[in-house]
């Protein structure tokens, strides 16, 4: 496994930045909010001002189910990538995509809450 991770660097890179922004957005955020302790705002919007309303452990849930699917893909794009080079890049590129996507929504969270 370890040689099919070195083999593939270009994948391996890209998902290893991929959990790095999910698990760097995740522990600022809930580093950030753990001493408030109070329910967060995990989303609003203009029209309908807050929809959604929750504690430390849907931020929780978020990091870890981001976490989950980084390591899925990684695993995924790693196959992809020995039989088909585009394909494995890809799924690592849209992987990497996803994460950046969770940090910006962990920081949304973090900047309405603090």
């Amino acid at each position: 496994m370890t040689q099919k991770i070195f083999e593939h660097w270009i994948v391996s890179a890209l998902c290893g930045v991929a959990l790095l922004f999910v698990l760097g957005g995740f522990f600022w955020t809930y580093f950030s909010l753990r001493a408030t302790g109070g329910p967060f705002i995990l989303h609003f919007n203009d029209i309908g001002g807050i929809t959604s309303v929750g504690g430390l452990g849907s931020l929780v849930f978020m990091g870890v189910f981001g976490v989950i699917v980084v390591l899925m893909n990684f695993a995924i794009a790693l196959e992809f990538d020995s039989k088909d080079k585009f394909f494995g890049k890809f799924l690592a590129a849209t992987t990497l995509v996803f994460a950046v996507l969770l940090f910006i929504a962990f920081i949304a969270i973090l900047s309405v809450n603090v």
